[in-house]
């Protein structure tokens, strides 16, 4: 994606209003609390590359970190107010011509890091790359090294979430399609695929382990606080299941909650429960596309970008929810608001991740980080 002038200007008019930040918390008509936000800190990514899709932070709080459009893991430097290069997964010879790269065609070779969790015992931080597969970083290394059994061809054809037992070591991740990379994951959704996976490594035996197939569009998963189970979030169909991993219920799939968009990445809340990331309302597109083979059809011929245009312009009409708070039994208790020029700017979300008062909201798309102080 490349940056216009209208985006510029509007990101200086966010950037400038969060000087006299505003913003109200409300209860809305069914009891909801509702953030309402209209300006927030805007973090731009380095480079001139974009997406920080999801964040992590180091077992000492450092960071946060995030994986970017040019196949690197960069670093934030609060105190210095720069980002640093962390690793990558391409091979040392494609780095430059890699760097600043918006380009989805070259996602092949420079790689595309999603999800990332660190292993707070050993400092290694765990990728899921969608055209590198699960890979790690140890703490000494700037480039990431690939885990599981490697096969000719891609290892995992778009890996997604990451999640880790820290106890026993052992790392959940989720694959999206084996049929669509991730520069067509509209296609995904819009073609009904159901060839997602949630998949178990253990890296006592670099084995892997398929725990559930047949998810449309799997992509953000989290551990329970109690380690009983996984939350998965299914884009294609709105929904966030739970996986169980201990109780008599061990190895099978629950459906938690239905949500009123497409969720992306889940992340823990310490003031309870978890925040879903909405990339954006379940609308009629998607409505359609899966009552009428015709329109799917139509609608699989089109350029991505343009349809990713005709969403967001949907999206524009009523409110604008970017994400929501939801308990381990599946109420939705809190929602994020976005207006103004805070609106124009977030009219897709990856993620948020919610850590000492402060709310830091990742896109796949825009080329900044925003963070918002509670």
């Amino acid at each position: 994606m490349i940056i216009n002038a209208r985006l510029l200007v509007i990101a200086v008019a966010v950037t400038a209003a969060f000087l006299s930040s505003s913003s109200s918390l409300r209860r809305g008509d069914d009891g909801r609390a509702v953030l309402e936000i209209r300006d927030l800190e805007l973090i731009p990514v380095d480079g001139g590359a974009a997406g920080p899709e999801s964040v992590a932070f180091g077992a000492g709080g450092e960071g946060p970190y995030a994986g970017v459009s040019d196949g690197r893991v960069i670093r934030w430097l609060p105190e210095e107010r720069r980002w640093v290069d962390h690793s990558s997964a391409a091979a040392p010879e494609l780095l430059d011509g890699c760097r600043g790269s918006q380009d989805p065609m070259k996602e092949h070779n420079c790689g595309r890091p999603l999800g990332l969790k660190f292993n707070n015992k050993t400092g290694e931080l765990y990728v899921a790359d969608a055209y590198f597969g699960l890979r790690v970083v140890s703490p000494e290394d700037n480039v990431s090294r690939p885990l599981g059994p490697q096969h000719v061809g891609s290892p995992f054809s778009f890996a997604n979430g990451v999640e880790i037992d820290h106890e026993t070591g052992v790392v959940y991740f989720t694959e999206t399609s084996t049929r669509f990379p991730r520069r067509e994951f509209l296609k995904i959704a819009v073609s009904g695929d159901a060839t997602g996976k949630l998949l178990k490594y253990d890296p006592s035996n670099n084995d892997v382990e398929v725990l559930v197939d047949g998810l449309a569009f799997p992509n953000g998963i989290l551990m329970s606080e109690d380690g009983s189970h996984l939350l998965v979030a299914e884009t294609t169909t709105g929904k966030i299941h739970k996986y169980w991993l201990k109780t008599p219920k061990a190895s099978t799939l629950e459906e938690l909650v239905q949500l009123p968009g497409f969720p992306d990445n889940i992340k823990a809340s310490p003031r309870g429960g978890f925040w879903v990331g909405l990339h954006g309302k379940r609308g009629k597109i998607a409505e359609w596309s899966t009552t009428y083979p015709w329109l799917r059809r139509l609608v699989m011929k089109l350029p991505p970008r343009r349809v990713q245009r005709i969403m967001a312009f949907l999206s524009r009409f009523g409110r604008h929810v970017i994400a929501l708070r939801v308990t381990e039994e599946g109420e939705i208790t809190e929602e994020i608001i976005v207006h103004g020029a805070a609106r124009e700017m977030f009219g897709s979300i990856s993620e948020v991740e919610e850590r000492d008062g402060c709310l830091w909201i990742g896109s796949v798309h825009l080329p900044f980080l925003g963070r918002y102080s509670l």
